[in-house]
């Protein structure tokens, strides 16, 4: 018999939290509306239809949210950046897709006869 006193089954050790977790998300919070008024100026595309750019922050904001609720681990950080990423691409492509849209869509009207020219 041995007198050495073990735990019956392996303690979970905590990994040691990030020290600048909310760099990312804080980045992404801030950089996605820049870019979004940015692009539609230079775009014009939303010059009369001020909802359209809530719709591209509201995309892009629901992807930065839960970048800001992941756990704040080393391990998590990839998954953080990619989701400030990805919100951040969102805010500044939503206005050149919709109007890359409209212009297909008319194009497609025009050519098949459905607007009189």
């Amino acid at each position: 018999m041995s007198t050495d006193a073990r735990t019956p089954f392996p303690l979970a050790v905590r990994p040691e939290p990030e020290r600048r977790w909310w760099a990312a998300p804080l980045t992404g919070t801030v950089l996605a509306p820049v870019l979004a008024a940015a692009v539609s100026s230079v775009e014009n595309t939303f010059a009369d239809t001020r909802f359209l750019l809530a719709g591209s922050l509201l995309l892009s904001y629901a992807l930065i949210l839960p970048s800001w609720f992941l756990a704040r681990t080393p391990a998590r950080r990839q998954r953080r950046v990619g989701l400030v990423l990805s919100g951040c691409a969102i805010a500044a492509w939503f206005p050149v897709l919709i109007s890359t849209t409209g212009w297909v869509v008319f194009l497609i009207a025009l050519f098949t006869g459905q607007v009189d020219g």
